[in-house]
């Protein structure tokens, strides 16, 4: 009788321990499919969080104040951009639209528009009082080394040459190293 008590005792624990470890498994399955699904909804708050200021109402381009480039390099930055208005900015895209200098020689570059620095970024739909993150490649185009430009950066409508139908403008200081 001992005998069959304890290939019982056995069975029944074996028993145990496999639906032990398959209930884990489903647990451990399931948890990593919630997270899984998560992060895939949520790329767009991650790359906010990414930036040095968030953008706001009052604050609508984010960029710093200053940028320092070499002469003829690019350089990767992150700004953001928040529409602090009531309607749909489809498309929106961050461009320079003007640089200044006051010496004379750098007004004479600036006056050839194929000079003024140029910035390459993805489109965004921004919706009304939403902000969006941008990674750019910002590209010195010809300015003279050794020279502060004051440039300004605006969210305009993809393909607009006209910079009055841009939403927002910001001006900072861009630096041309040699």
């Amino acid at each position: 009788m001992n005998k069959k008590g304890s290939l019982e005792l056995s069975i029944t624990a074996i028993v145990v321990i496999v639906i032990a470890f398959v209930v884990l498994g489903l647990g451990l399955t399931l948890t990593k499919t919630i997270f899984k699904g998560g992060i895939e909804r949520i790329p767009g708050a991650l790359d906010l969080t990414q930036l040095e200021a968030e953008p706001t109402s009052q604050n609508p381009i984010t960029i710093s104040d200053r940028v320092e480039i070499g002469r003829g390099k690019t350089k990767a930055e992150k700004i953001g951009y928040y529409n602090t208005m009531s309607d749909n900015h489809l498309k929106a895209i961050l461009t320079i639209t003007d640089c200044t200098r006051t010496n004379i020689e750098a007004k004479q570059v600036l006056s050839d528009p194929t000079k003024r620095p140029s910035i390459t970024s993805v489109a965004q739909d921004v919706g009304p009082s939403q902000a969006a993150a941008y990674k750019i490649i910002l590209t010195e185009n010809g300015l003279l080394g050794g020279n502060d430009y004051i440039c300004t950066i605006a969210a305009c409508p993809e393909g607009t040459t006209d910079y009055n139908a841009c939403w927002e403008k910001k001006q900072f200081f861009l630096y041309v190293t040699s």
